[in-house]
Formats: C-alpha cells, sequence, structure tokens
C-alpha cells in the first residue's frame, strides 16, 4: 500500500523560514549533476532547505520521505515509482511491470528499466530522498549507485540523510557528477541566527547573545528553535542564555526537557504515548491513549511549532520530528517501560482493524510481540498476494524461536523461500522439520510438508521425487492445503508455466497427466488448474488441439481458477492459439478481450501486457502488420532491456515484431541476449523456440548457411521431444527455410550435418502446407522426373518399360530410383508407394 503522504513535499511555515542564498547556490549546482547529497545530523534544516528551494524555483519535482519500514526493494522502489509517476504519467504503469524482479534480490532488470523509462521522458526532474538515513539495507543501497552510474542527464538526485552516504560516490565525483552540502554549509551563521531571532521568532537579541547560542548549538538549527522555544518561557533571557552550555548531544537533552516540561501532565502524556508512531491521525491516537480530544491536541502542536510535522494539506495526518520522537520514546521506555509495549499492542490492534496490515506487524514487531506478528501473519494467510518481499523480510526479523512457534509459520516460510530462489535453504529447513513430524501439534500439517517437499524436488526438476512426495500429501491431506494458492496471482522471476521445468515432454506428459486424475473431480481445488494449463501446452505442442481444448475449457470454466490470471489467464491465451490453429481467428482476440475484465491481481499491470503481446502474436499469425507496428510502439519493451524470464513469451514477441518491421540486426541482439538467458536458466522449451527465430533472422539477413545450421540444431533438439507448433507456428517464412534444409540435406550439401531424421522434417512440413493461408505448396520433396518415375511404379512399369518412356537407360532408371529411395527414407517400391502417399504426393 503506498501511503501518499510520504510523496508530499513537506509543508513549511514561511513565518519562520530564513532566505538561505548560499544552500540555493549549492543545490543550484545540483542541477547540472546527477548526485546532490545534504548530509547531516537531524536538525540541520535539510527537509526545509530542499523544500523551501523548489517552492522558490518551481522546478518540476518530485518527493519521497523514507523510514524504517520501507528496508525492502519493492517498497522502497514502489514509492519511487509512484513519485515519479505523479509527474510522468505511465511511469508507474511501465514500471510496475518490473517490481517482480526484485523479490529475489536481484535489481539489474529493474534499474535498467528504469533507467530507459527516464530516458523517455525529455523533461528536467528533480528526484528528492529525504531522511534516506531510515535505509539500511546493502541490496538498496546496490541499486541507487547502479541508478546513480547510468542515470540520464536530465534527472537529477537529490539525497537528505543524517549520516553520510553509504554509497560510493569517488568516481562520480571525479566526473564532476556530485555536488556535497555538509553540516559546514547548513549550520546557521551569526548573520543567519540573527535574522532567525529577529524576523522568525520576535526576539530584540543583541548579536552577542546570539553569537553565544549559535556558537553553543553549532549552529544547530534545530538546537536554535529548541532555544528560541525556551527563551518564550523564560522571564530572565540573559540568564538562559548565559547557562546554555554543554556538548551537542546534552544541549539536544536540555532543550527537549525543557520544552517537554513546560507542557501540560495530560500533553506530556500525550506526547510520550504517542511518539510509539511513526504517523499517526485522530482516530489511531484515541484509540492509543484512549483520550477524546486528540485532533485537538494535534493541532495545537501543529500551531505551536513543537516538532510535527503535517503530513498531507488537510492536516488529518501527522509526525513528530525525528528527534523529539526519539527523545520521547526514550522517556517512555525509561519511566513506563512496559506500559510502551502495551501500546504498541493498541496502536498494531487500531491500524489492522483500519486495513493497515502491513504497519500493524511492523508494530508488534517494533514493540517484541513476536507471538502476535506470528499470530497476525496467521490470520491473513490468504491476504498474502501481494506480500512476497515484505514476508521474507518480517520472517528475517523474527528470532528462531518465532520461526519455530507454530508449524504453519515454519511451513510458510518455506513456501517463500521456495518460491524467491531460495531452494537449497528451503530443504534444508524441511530436512530440520522431518523430526517434528511425530508430535501431534504437526499432525495437521503433515500434509502440506510433503506438498513443499514436492514442490521443491519439482523445481530442482527432480520430478519421480516430486511424484513421491505428492503422494504422501494426497494420502495425509486428499482435500488440498491452504498453502497452495499462497501467493499464486502473482508472477514469479523465474516461471509462468510449469511445464518449462521439463526437458521431456514425454515425462512432463505422464507426470501432469497422473495428478490431473488423481484431482480433476475433487471440488473447489484450484490448484489443478496449474497442471489443466501446463498438459494444454503440451497438447497443442504435439499439435492435440482437440485433447488441449478440453483441459483449457476446464480452467476457464471452473469458478474457483477465476481469481487466478495465472490459470485462467494463460488458458485463455492457449485457447486462443488453438482457435487460430483451427482457423477461427475472430474467436482467438474475442477470447483474450473477454478475460480483461476479470483480472483480479496485484500484478494487473504485467497481466495486460501479456494479453497485448499475446494479441499482437494473433495480428502477426493473421497478417495484421499494422497492429503489429501499433504494438511495438506502445508496448514499453526495448531489444536492449536487461530481460526477467517471467516476461520471455513478450519479448519473444518482440523479436518476431522487430523482424516483421525490418529491424533484424536489433531482433539478433536480443535473441542472443534470451538465448543466454534461457541457457542459464536451463530452459529448454525457451531455448527451442530462441533458436527457431533466431534461423529465421539469420535467413531474413541473408546468412543461409548459418540459417540452415541453427534451424539444424534446433531440430535436433525438438525432434526427440516431438515439437510441432513451436515450428508450424511461425508460419511459412520457417516453412520455406525446412524446405531449404530438406533440399540441401538430401544432397549432402550441409557441413557437419547432426542425426535429425528427415521424416520428421517432411511431416512439419506437410502440417504447414495444411494450416499456411495463401499459395504455399508442399516444397518439392522429387524432381520433375522422380515424379514421372514414381507414377510410372505406381502403374506397375518394370525398369525397362520406364526407361523406354523416359527415352533413358535402364541404369539411368535404377540411378534414380536410388534417389527416391533416399529422400523418401525407404528401402523398396512398395515403401515408396507408402511414403508418397503419406506425404500426399500422388
Amino acid at each position: 500500500m503506498i501511503l501518499s503522504t510520504k510523496l508530499h513535499i513537506p509543508q513549511l511555515r514561511g513565518d519562520i523560514l530564513v532566505e538561505r542564498p548560499t544552500i540555493t547556490e549549492l543545490l543550484n549546482k545540483g542541477l547540472k549533476t546527477k548526485l546532490t547529497s545534504v548530509t547531516a545530523p537531524g536538525g540541520y534544516g535539510k527537509t526545509t532547505a530542499l523544500s523551501h528551494w523548489l517552492k522558490q524555483s518551481g522546478i518540476p519535482s518530485v518527493w519521497v520521505s523514507f523510514d524504517p519500514q520501507d528496508n525492502d526493494l519493492i517498497q522502497f522502489w514502489s514509492y519511487v515509482i509512484a513519485a515519479v509517476d505523479s509527474k510522468n504519467s505511465g511511469f508507474a504503469e511501465a514500471m510496475n511491470t518490473y517490481l517482480p524482479t526484485l523479490k529475489s534480490g536481484a535489481f539489474a532488470t529493474f534499474i535498467t528499466a528504469m533507467i530507459d523509462e527516464f530516458s523517455s521522458h525529455s523533461d528536467e526532474l528533480v528526484l528528492i530522498f529525504d531522511d534516506y538515513h531510515s535505509i539500511h539495507l546493502s541490496s538498496i543501497h546496490a541499486s541507487v549507485v547502479f541508478l546513480l552510474e547510468h542515470l540520464p542527464a536530465h534527472i537529477h538526485l537529490y539525497i537528505a540523510s543524517r549520516f553520510e552516504l553509504p554509497i560510493p560516490t569517488a568516481r562520480l565525483q571525479t566526473m564532476g557528477q556530485v555536488v556535497k552540502i555538509t553540516i559546514r554549509d547548513l549550520r546557521f551563521q551569526l548573520d543567519e541566527g540573527i535574522r532567525y531571532f529577529r524576523d522568525c521568532m520576535g526576539f530584540s537579541l543583541s548579536k552577542d547573545d546570539v553569537s553565544i547560542l549559535v556558537s553553543r548549538t553549532e549552529g544547530w538549527i534545530s538546537g536554535l528553535h529548541l532555544a528560541a522555544i525556551s527563551l518564550k518561557k523564560s522571564d530572565h533571557s540573559s540568564n538562559f542564555i548565559n547557562a546554555f552550555s554543554g556538548v551537542h548531544r546534552s544541549v539536544a537533552d536540555y532543550l527537549f526537557q525543557e520544552v517537554f516540561s513546560h507542557q501540560s501532565d495530560e500533553m506530556r502524556s500525550f506526547l510520550l504515548e504517542t511518539s510509539i508512531l511513526n504517523r499517526m491521525n485522530d482516530a489511531l491516537c484515541e484509540a492509543v491513549t484512549g483520550q477524546t480530544n486528540c485532533q485537538e491536541r494535534l493541532e495545537l502542536l501543529d500551531q505551536q511549532n513543537l516538532f510535527i510535522i503535517p503530513l498531507d494539506d488537510e492536516r488529518q495526518w501527522y509526525r513528530y520530528h525525528h528527534l523529539f520522537s526519539e527523545f520521547l520514546q526514550r522517556q517512555y521506555q525509561q519511566k513506563h517501560p512496559e506500559q510502551a509495549k502495551q501500546l504498541y499492542v493498541r496502536a498494531a490492534n487500531w491500524l489492522e482493524e483500519h486495513g493497515f496490515f502491513e504497519e500493524a506487524v511492523e508494530h508488534f514487531l517494533m514493540g517484541g510481540h513476536y507471538p502476535e506478528v506470528v499470530s497476525l501473519i496467521g490470520k491473513h494467510l490468504h491476504g498474502l498476494q501481494l506480500k512476497r518481499g515484505v514476508l521474507y523480510r518480517w520472517f528475517s526479523a523474527l528470532p528462531e524461536s518465532s520461526l519455530l512457534a507454530t508449524p504453519e509459520v515454519q511451513l510458510l516460510y518455506v513456501k517463500i523461500l521456495a518460491e524467491s530462489e531460495g531452494l537449497e535453504l528451503a530443504g534444508s529447513r524441511l530436512r530440520l522439520m522431518e523430526d517434528n513430524l511425530s508430535d501431534p501439534e504437526w499432525k495437521p500439517f503433515v500434509g502440506t510438508f510433503f506438498y513443499l517437499y514436492a514442490a521443491v524436488s519439482f523445481y530442482r526438476k527432480e520430478f519421480q521425487r516430486a511424484t513421491e512426495y505428492l503422494e504422501l500429501f494426497e494420502q495425509h491431506m486428499p482435500e488440498g492445503s491452504y498453502i497452495q494458492m499462497i501467493e499464486a496471482n502473482t508472477f514469479t522471476v523465474n516461471f509462468d508455466s510449469l511445464l518449462v521445468f521439463f526437458d521431456d515432454l514425454h515425462e512432463a506428459e505422464k507426470f501432469f497427466y497422473k495428478w490431473i486424475k488423481v484431482w480433476e473431480n475433487k471440488k473447489n481445488y484450484p490448484y489443478v488448474g496449474f497442471f489443466y494449463v501446463a498438459y494444454s501446452e503440451l497438447l497443442y505442442e504435439w499439435n492435440r488441439l482437440e485433447e488441449a481444448e478440453v483441459y483449457l475449457e476446464r480452467a476457464l470454466r471452473e469458478k474457483c481458477m477465476q481469481p487466478y490470471f495465472l490459470i485462467f489467464g494463460r488458458a485463455a491465451i492457449y485457447a486462443a492459439r488453438v482457435s487460430l490453429a483451427k482457423g477461427n481467428s475472430a474467436k482467438a482476440f474475442d477470447l483474450l478481450e473477454q478475460i480483461k475484465p476479470n483480472i483480479d491481481s496485484p500484478d494487473r499491470a504485467i497481466a495486460l501486457k501479456k494479453l497485448d503481446a499475446e494479441k499482437a502474436y494473433l495480428s502477426l499469425a493473421n497478417g495484421s502488420f499494422k497492429d503489429v507496428t501499433a504494438w511495438l510502439g506502445i508496448c514499453g519493451l526495448k531489444h536492449s532491456d536487461t530481460v526477467p524470464l517471467y516476461l520471455f513469451s513478450e519479448y519473444l514477441q518482440l523479436a518476431r515484431a522487430l523482424m516483421q518491421c525490418g529491424s533484424v540486426n536489433e531482433a539478433l541482439q536480443l535473441l542472443e541476449h534470451l538465448h543466454r538467458l534461457v541457457d542459464n536458466e536451463d530452459r529448454l522449451r525457451y531455448k527451442i523456440k530462441v533458436c527457431i527465430l533466431q534461423s529465421i533472422a539469420l535467413h531474413r539477413k541473408g546468412d543461409t548457411t548459418d540459417a540452415l545450421m541453427k534451424l539444424e540444431s534446433v531440430l535436433h533438439l525438438a525432434q526427440p521431444q516431438g515439437y510441432i507448433r513451436s515450428f508450424v507456428d511461425e508460419g511459412v517464412e520457417l516453412a520455406n527455410l525446412l524446405a531449404q534444409y530438406l533440399d540441401h540435406r538430401q544432397h549432402s550439401s550441409l557441413r557437419n550435418s547432426l542425426p535429425v531424421p528427415l521424416r520428421y522434417v517432411k511431416k512439419l512440413l506437410q502440417l504447414m502446407n495444411g494450416q499456411t493461408e495463401g499459395s504455399l505448396p508442399l516444397p518439392s520433396l522429387l524432381t520433375q522426373q522422380e515424379m514421372k518415375i514414381l507414377r510410372m511404379i505406381e502403374q506397375g512399369f518394370k525398369n525397362q518399360q520406364i526407361a523406354d518412356n523416359i527415352y533413358v537407360t535402364v541404369g539411368t532408371v535404377k540411378t534414380h530410383l536410388k534417389n527416391i529411395y533416399r529422400k523418401l527414407e525407404v528401402n523398396s517400391r512398395l515403401q515408396a508407394l507408402q511414403r508418397a502417399k503419406e506425404l500426399n504426393l500422388l
């Protein structure tokens, strides 16, 4: 959930602002660099300086205020996306597609996409990261470094932090791409102190008095502000100023206590009890404190400028100045440690009740209420579809004793690990759990344990082992487990179909069919939908279209599968392909349009992107090249992108579209990148699809020999598994290339030829001839003379009769017969006639 208040440029009171031309000049210099760092301890006016500068300059800008809860890659960058989208419409739509790539902790794909998106907008933009000291996650720091290294010249990043930035800037500095604003620049000088007390706070202090305060606070602006508040309460300003001394920390504590001690008992109680809140409104404060006049107190604090900051224009949500909040929390923890723990519970309960589930968990964590964290997660198990990254962070924050608190939590953690590329750790934790299975507490969860062992085995491509564990799962939990569908509505980093894990399609057929038969008659069992889809894809690949339709219709029809786009959405895509293969392109397009209103997924933007790419695929197959070109202009994909594996199909379509538009070199670059990607991930099915397009692209480029060699290599991979539609669906151009390959093979003109059965090639050509619209004839397997001889053989002619009819010698007839036998891969006249009829040559 994006809290819009964190994206607001902080509201400033005009009556307490001091014009600071030196700071303004430094900030203006940042418009010629990539990075401007504004670093100083709390209270030195970093936020004030930046917000005042933005207001004065009118420069297009966006703002994000971070807090400790943003130490999560997805959450951190989600706020940045939301902020930029407020200025550059469409930015979020383009970038949200890439957010799932951050789930594994890797960020190169995401940041590269962000850089590309920034480059597509030419207007200058200032991006402010405020309170960056709240961020301590190393992967976030690394991702910011990556962004800075490639940031377009018209984008300028300003980072405000209490500490030196934990990112290397030396290289950028040598290039003149960094402006540093530090405590030396930010602290008030004497003239600024004089103007502050005189113009902003209304004091007629002597220059010497101001000099003492500025000197003793070392120009610390909040210290001066606190001194001014205390002076208002003092009857003897000179005595107060002369007694004002001490090091920075003691001065801060003294001033805070001076301010605090002058509040009424009720206000002090309110301040202490609400100090545990990261942000607050009237109702939340009432729930925590039990007081009924909380809005009045918030407004009073705001009016007195008592370190409270409004977070929205309506002044409904507020937060305390961080130092003031920390001071109050220390006071409360020292005086009432047990009460403080209970306040975290009150806050968490209110936040949960009002739909702020994540913040509720955070407050339980801050209060050290780990059992409540476990309980709250357990209560909301079915609402965790959005939360894989956050869940991982929460589980990492829990002590081991809490992770072991309940079987449910232990198993959920394994699920998160397994689907976040933590297979080894997931497997280790499962092995540790084995000793617990005899415990009565574990009895209801034994089936779930076996399911997770099956899932981990499956992702490791240990399919026999996966089957054995699924059988145990079925024995213990025939009704299924809640954990099967947790986060089943979001795209993972590695796959969008179970079929891609199989290199051996025949093994896949046995696996999916077995479990479909086990689960297909169960009521309200959506998990089988993933198997329907994977099995349908397999049947489609083998050109068993009617059988594929049966399972696709089940996935589209069953209500329990409707909430899951990864089931019904992918089913619709393959149902559309079946319709197209049967010649009904109108139905194919309708299928894709009909499901759009039904998409209810946190990854809706990705789902729509997939459907649009599939429509472009259908348009290309249907000859609607205008639509393909239009999609190419709006899809937001580029051949130079870093490709996330879950968008493999979309980038494959991009390669097709680029070829269609004449950008063959770009298509080849993209395909080479895709080839490396799927090779590294060990995805044979994807590799075959890439190699097919590479052969077409090479042929288009005029590199016929390389195209034929590439085609032969993919035929060699595909033939043992019976791949059909991956070839047939590429249409006329591939058919012509296959015909050329067949001709070269028959004349032994290919170097280092791989053992690809020609019967397989001929079968593909036969299917392509039957399903390709237009004038594509079956490529000529036999010469005209050889066809004459074959027809005479059909009529029963002997060799001499054939020789007499075509005016050649019997020896020449025998040579022709040898060529016919070789091309048809037969050894006799009878076999030749049978094979010729199979190929529709006779």
